[in-house]
C-alpha cells in the first residue's frame, strides 16, 4: 500500500477465468459486458472477456472485483502519452 494515497500497488488476481481482481486502480473510463477499460497511476488497463459486470469498485482504495468470463488483460501507455496511428506513421 502507497503511504501517501492509501491506495494499494498495481496487483491482478484472476481466479479460474472467471473472477478478476485488481488494485492501484483510479477510475473506470469505460465498460460494457464484453470489454472494461481501466485508469491506473501510470496506465491504462484493458480487461476483456464476455458477460462480464463489475461487481465491486472502491475509488478510495483503488480495489475493482470483475466476474464473467475473462479472456485477458492488457497494459497500455497512459491516454495522455498515446499518439495517434496517423501521426507515428507519418514520423
Amino acid at each position: 500500500m502507497t503511504e501517501a494515497t492509501g491506495r494499494k500497488t498495481g496487483n491482478i488476481i484472476i481466479e479460474n477465468r472467471k473472477k478478476f481482481t485488481a488494485g492501484g486502480i483510479k477510475d473506470v473510463e469505460s465498460f460494457s459486458p464484453e470489454k472494461i477499460v481501466l485508469l491506473t497511476e501510470n496506465s491504462v488497463l484493458t480487461v476483456t472477456g464476455n458477460a462480464m459486470k463489475v461487481k465491486k469498485l472502491s475509488t478510495e482504495t483503488g480495489d475493482i472485483f470483475i466476474e464473467g468470463e475473462i479472456n485477458g488483460c492488457v497494459y497500455s501507455r497512459s491516454k495522455g502519452e498515446q499518439e495517434s496511428f496517423l501521426k507515428r506513421v507519418l514520423k
